[in-house]
């Protein structure tokens, strides 16, 4: 038996998890959600430290973890990708070969890369040059929030992107039932949409969309920071519309065939609003499948079902998604 936490920096919350792990099983022990100020969100790669320091040190409170070890998961604003071709060769070769060979070679908004990768297709033929996608963030940002965790008395000893985290715990607990998926990660002020084909994600695309744009009242503090700003039918359909309309003008004809058909599955996550009535309106309003991931209330324990906000639901995946299976995250 062990601990272990998770830890999920999005767009406006901070968010804990603490399972207990039992060989492949695990059960959620203790969970926090607290809302980050708003400068977080001001621009991609911007780090307030005291600001961070502040708020996780406000939601870790009174708080009694069982390790200070935790794995943690950020989003795609923060992440530049690339689509790179490079000569095959053995898996454990990959990442020495893309540090050393090809990354110096990269033209990126920043000096200092550090790096994840993911292999795309397979190599048919000898000779053939293998395709990899390149998720690339500055070591500076990095080390940043390292140092931030670190002075909250947390060791980061891995740092992973949400795409990853959300399809292994999609597919660990109710299976992804389409080669191609596309999933959506819903937050209070944006979407990031990941597109996987085969289990391998071929590319992720960031876009603001807020939801108080589309509520029918006013935006007011709640004590309860997953209490969702869109609850009504007429909110969700406007939601719904604007969601289409952001993903369609983005997909270019390729993805349409491949994720806006019949065959796709498109899987929601995340906070914010009712997500059963946009599961429904989507339904009814495109082709794909649609799905809601998998809710944190599969693993909890008996004692925080309790005491926990019902709109838990899926605002917890990529947590817990960090918690599922072994992956090395970024090279640092």
């Amino acid at each position: 038996m062990s601990y272990q936490i998770g830890i999920e920096l999005s767009p406006s919350l901070f968010k804990l998890v603490e399972v207990k792990k039992r060989r492949k099983a695990m059960e959620l022990q203790q969970m926090v959600v607290h809302p980050l100020p708003s400068v977080w969100a001001k621009e991609p790669f911007f780090l307030e430290r005291e600001e961070l320091i502040q708020t996780i040190q406000e939601a870790l409170l009174g708080r009694r973890l069982h390790t200070e070890r935790v794995h943690v998961g950020i989003n795609c604003r923060e992440v530049v990708f690339k689509r790179v071709m490079v000569p095959e060769m053995r898996k454990r070769q990959y990442r020495r070969y893309l540090k050393e060979q090809l990354i110096p070679l990269l033209e990126l908004p920043f000096p200092d890369p550090v790096f994840d990768f993911q292999l795309i297709n397979h190599v048919w033929a000898d000779g053939d040059l293998q395709e990899v996608l390149l998720a690339l963030m500055p070591r500076s940002y990095m080390d940043a929030l390292v140092r931030c965790f670190r002075f909250c008395g947390l060791d980061p000893v891995q740092i992973d992107i949400a795409p990853f985290s959300l399809y292994r715990w999609a597919n660990a607990y109710r299976g992804i039932g389409s080669p191609q998926a596309l999933i959506l990660q819903i937050s209070k002020t944006g979407v990031e949409a990941s597109y996987f084909s085969d289990g391998q994600l071929i590319d992720t695309q960031t876009f603001s969309l807020p939801l108080a744009a589309h509520m029918s009242g006013e935006d007011r503090p709640h004590p309860d920071p997953l209490y969702p700003l869109l609850e009504m039918e007429e909110e969700i359909n406007r939601y719904g519309e604007a969601l289409l309309a952001k993903l369609h003008g983005l997909m270019d004809e390729k993805k349409k065939r491949m994720f806006a058909c019949p065959q796709a599955e498109w899987i929601l996550a995340g906070e914010g609003l009712d997500i059963y009535l946009l599961e429904n309106w989507l339904s009814q309003n495109q082709l794909a499948k649609v799905t809601v991931a998998p809710l944190a209330e599969l693993v909890m324990s008996s004692e925080l079902k309790d005491k926990a906000s019902r709109w838990v639901g899926t605002s917890l995946s990529v947590p817990l998604g960090l918690m599922v299976g072994e992956k090395e995250g970024m090279d640092r």
